[in-house]
């Protein structure tokens, strides 16, 4: 706030203290020889009022410095009146009050948001599990009746339980420090649990899998790895291109591991379509489906973007590289801390 501003917003204060200062000149003015009384009060009153409005625009604009300042300093700036903001007049009061009612009442929607929203993720939770049972039974039936179930049921089966899986990983991506268990866990362990997870649908696509150098150990979560695994080989699978009749074509990843002297990397390498140069970048959007997205399959844009952000949470890092035509490259990186050496010995 500028002092300029502060006086026309006082504009009619001004106005009355210009009628009484005319007012009084006048009234002098019919006094002989009083000139020097005139110039006198017209010095007086005329710094009066601007020392007085001075003196209120300065402690005005401190207070609005501090709120704002304490405001700032907040990542819930509706808190701001369980902060002990400075008053000094009854205005200010007034206004640390009004503060105080509105971070009350922010405080109550708050609390019953957060209430409807736990509700909510504790029931899709439970859907998901309960709907697991079916697809499990399902599963086993086709197992065991392979004769007279239509081709591609279990792989439909296997799509539905994706599906459900990346639900309940997304219901709980934002609580993940509650559900995860920090270990040693060993690369070529993880990525052949989600290959023989996966058989089916690798077998259906005709896969070719190279494997090598995974003997690497490293610290993260098994089975958030194995969903963030599963997520990106199940984009392979899904932009893997089709021939010139528009049939599939066989699927070429190439898996392995990289140990370096501050961190290990995972890299999933595909021979698919790839994806064009400007919307790499994009890709870990939450929703962002992409030309292949539209043209190809359908895609819901969340599974990379739940990668990128549970890997944030476990503290790993996560990168994608590609070409439109000649496939796509992930890197997921786990770094090496002193933390992580001191458990080792």
């Amino acid at each position: 706030m500028k002092y300029g501003s502060f006086l026309k917003e006082r504009g009619y204060a001004a106005g009355i203290f210009g009628w009484l200062l005319f007012s009084i000149e006048t009234f002098l003015m019919t006094i002989r020889g009083a000139w020097w009384l005139m110039a006198y009060v017209g010095v007086m009153l005329t710094g009066g009022y601007f020392l007085l409005t001075h003196i209120e625009y300065t402690r005005r604009r401190r207070f609005l410095a501090e709120v704002t300042e304490v405001a700032g300093m907040m990542e819930e700036s509706y808190l701001i009146g369980e902060m002990q903001l400075p008053a000094l007049t009854e205005e200010e009061k007034l206004w640390r009050e009004f503060f105080q009612d509105i971070g009350k009442t922010m405080k109550e929607h708050v609390k019953i948001y957060q209430k409807e929203t736990k509700e909510y993720k504790e029931y899709i939770e439970l859907w998901i599990h309960e709907v697991k049972t079916p697809i499990a039974a399902a599963k086993l039936m086709v197992e065991n009746h392979r004769d007279r179930v239509p081709e591609g049921l279990e792989a439909e089966l296997g799509k539905i339980e994706g599906y459900t899986e990346q639900a309940l990983f997304y219901a709980r991506s934002n609580d993940v420090e509650k559900d995860y268990l920090i270990r040693e866990v060993c690369l070529e362990d993880v990525v052949n649990e989600v290959i023989a997870q996966n058989r089916q649908a690798f077998i259906g696509k005709h896969c070719e899998i190279r494997l090598h150098d995974l003997d690497c150990h490293v610290y993260s979560d098994g089975k958030w790895m194995n969903f963030i695994l599963g997520q990106i080989l199940s984009n392979s699978l899904k932009y893997a291109g089709t021939d010139e009749n528009g049939r599939d074509v066989g699927v070429r990843l190439e898996i392995f591991g990289m140990e370096g002297k501050e961190n290990t990397t995972l890299v999933i390498k595909d021979q698919g379509i790839g994806i064009p140069e400007r919307e790499v970048d994009r890709v870990f959007e939450k929703g962002f489906t992409g030309s292949n997205g539209r043209t190809h399959k359908k895609s819901t844009g969340i599974g990379l973007y739940l990668c990128r952000k549970l890997c944030g949470r476990l503290g790993h890092s996560i990168f994608l590289s590609s070409e439109k035509g000649k496939g796509c490259t992930v890197e997921i990186v786990f770094p090496k801390s002193s933390y992580i050496e001191d458990v080792k010995r």
